[in-house]
């Protein structure tokens, strides 16, 4: 059996798991807290600290480009920290820095739970990219619905 079909038949446990987990997090209503479990997927204290510094400017809608250098230049910069700071920068739109970063970051606990047969820091970076993808784009999703209707949205095409 693949990693893919171990992990499928157990993804409503993960899902779970990372949810409930996040949701503890978020009663600290700090990003900075949000980061620091990634250290179990790679991230250093100076990773969560440039993170940290990153999403600071992704939610003043500044130029991030300088930070995310910055973290991806670094010698021995953790696979997670670069790929964070990649999807930020690369992020472009109102409100769409803000959203990739936030879903990179929660996405990234993917890591937290393990998955046999792939290292953490794999998997995190892995999360992060679904949820900076998932987080960006499904406000435009919901707006879509609410223009069409959900029975026009869920209609099998003729």
């Amino acid at each position: 059996m693949s990693i893919a079909e171990d992990v499928s038949r157990e993804a409503g446990a993960h899902f779970g798991f990372i949810g409930s987990f996040i949701h503890g997090d978020i009663s600290q209503q700090r990003l900075h807290y949000h980061l620091l479990p990634l250290t179990t997927a790679g991230l250093t204290r100076e990773e969560v600290e440039d993170l940290r510094e990153l999403g600071r400017l992704a939610f003043k809608n500044a130029d991030v480009t300088d930070q995310s250098t910055k973290i991806k230049q670094r010698a021995g910069a953790s696979a997670l920290a670069v790929a964070i700071a990649d999807i930020v920068e690369d992020a472009a739109g109102p409100q769409v820095k803000e959203r990739a970063m936030i879903g990179a970051v929660l996405g990234a606990y993917t890591g937290l739970r393990g998955v046999p047969g792939m290292d953490d820091s794999t998997v995190a970076v892995l999360g992060a990219i679904g949820g900076a993808v998932a987080a960006s784009v499904s406000p435009i999703v919901f707006d879509s619905i609410e223009r069409v209707g959900l029975a026009e949205y869920l209609r099998v095409p003729d």
